[in-house]
């Protein structure tokens, strides 16, 4: 059976899983990124982030609206696949930001796929403190690899998880296509 409808994958992880980096991936697939740090970034910029410091609620409530922009956007936008990417904490803000995706994904008409990304301890480490990641005002922190804080805890039919630890980039490409194909069986 062939479906033609949109698609809205939403990747979830902390800081350092390779979301960006699997976006990439499905943007050679066709899909249009629409990553955090595009989001984040305006007032990462103006913050000067070192990738390190706290961010102040004011900075996230600017970020929030830059969201809800980007949002409504492509509430109106029927055509064209996204990948979004995110680390959403178990937490009330991070709750209702995955909610306005995913009604996002509602209103477009799109197939939602949630993805969350998991990693070892020890890959997480040498990947979040990779220097690269401050040109995109990244979090390089280590204390994020150890952080206790649980990722949101999503309960969607179309959630697929993933082990990344010892995948590709394109490995993690096929498994979330191959997902996708199942869903749209």
């Amino acid at each position: 059976m062939q479906n033609n409808k949109t698609k809205i994958i939403y990747l979830i992880g902390k800081p350092g899983t390779g979301k960006y980096t699997i976006a990439q991936e499905l943007a050679k697939a066709g899909f249009i990124i629409c990553d955090n740090q595009l989001i984040n970034n305006p007032i990462f910029t103006l913050l000067n982030y070192d990738g390190f410091a706290k961010i102040p609620s004011l900075a996230w409530d600017a970020i929030g609206r830059i969201r809800n922009a980007i949002l409504d956007f492509l509430s109106l936008r029927s055509e064209g696949n996204y990948v979004l990417t995110n680390c959403l904490y178990e937490d009330e803000g991070d709750r209702k930001c995955y909610a306005s995706v995913e009604t996002m994904a509602l209103k477009r008409g799109s197939l939602f796929i949630p993805v969350k990304l998991l990693i070892a301890e020890e890959e997480h480490l040498k990947r979040i403190t990779e220097v690269s990641r401050r040109e995109r005002w990244k979090s390089i922190d280590p204390a994020e690899v150890y952080s206790k804080e649980e990722l949101i805890q999503v309960r969607h039919p179309n959630l697929v998880e993933l082990e990344v630890t010892s995948l590709s980039p394109s490995q993690v490409l096929e498994r979330i296509l191959a997902h996708i194909k199942e869903l749209e069986s």
